[in-house]
């Protein structure tokens, strides 16, 4: 344990690790059930578009020069997939689009004006989502599992300034972890709605140097599957 605290690396490669073995484990009861089991309306594959708010923020315990000042609101749009291993039981992944916003206040200087950081990410989400029975014409779900991310730019804005491009300082990776529930509403025979709420955990650094931070953020899911 001691080894693991003095090498990040090793602690945050650890820590995805265990997070695959327990989405493994999830997954193995489902594989199995998946070779005699069919979904009630016959359908093995969901796809879907997703375009939803975001609220941000960077934890910043670690930092010696900066600290999280609050939410800041962001969005989120992609394609989303649903694979049915059962009725029941489902991996679901998708293309999408997200910006990270967080404020942040300097240590260093507090009568410096607010910071903001606009980091939009490349997602590709890979959870494990359990789907109720469905009930008056909805169902339940929850969701768990691993975001990998990768940079698709980074921006600074101060106010009264104009925003910087600092996306030479960011990390071109993010790992996060995803948990969170919701319903889908079936409006008609193809069409289902999705409404959720997700929380995004990053578990590894935002900024590529000596400063320590990590972006997370609550989505208000929102989308469409047909």
């Amino acid at each position: 344990m001691k080894i693991l605290m003095k090498n990040p690396v090793m602690l945050l490669k650890s820590i995805a690790k265990s997070a695959v073995y327990l989405l493994v484990f999830c997954l193995i009861p489902a594989l199995s059930k998946a070779q005699t089991e069919q979904t009630t309306d016959g359908k093995k594959f969901q796809l879907g578009f997703t375009a939803s708010p975001t609220f941000g923020w960077m934890s910043t315990s670690s930092s010696e020069t900066i600290k999280s000042d609050g939410l800041r609101t962001g969005f989120t749009y992609g394609v989303l997939g649903d694979f049915s291993f059962t009725n029941n039981y489902y991996f679901s992944s998708g293309l999408v689009v997200t910006t990270v916003n967080s404020n942040v206040k300097s240590i260093a200087t507090p009568v410096q004006p607010n910071t903001v950081f606009k980091i939009q990410y490349l997602e590709v989400p890979l959870t494990l989502k359990l789907k109720s029975n469905e009930i008056q014409n909805r169902k339940f779900y929850g969701q768990f599992g691993l975001d990998a991310n990768v940079k698709l730019g980074a921006k600074q804005a101060i106010e009264g300034q104009s925003d910087a491009d600092i996306s030479k300082n960011v990390n071109l990776f993010r790992l996060g972890l995803i948990i969170g529930g919701g319903a889908e509403w079936n409006v008609a025979e193809n069409i289902s709605l999705l409404t959720g709420l997700s929380y995004n955990n990053g578990f590894t650094d935002v900024f590529d140097g000596s400063e320590k931070a990590k972006n997370s953020y609550v989505s208000l899911n929102l989308g469409v599957f047909f």
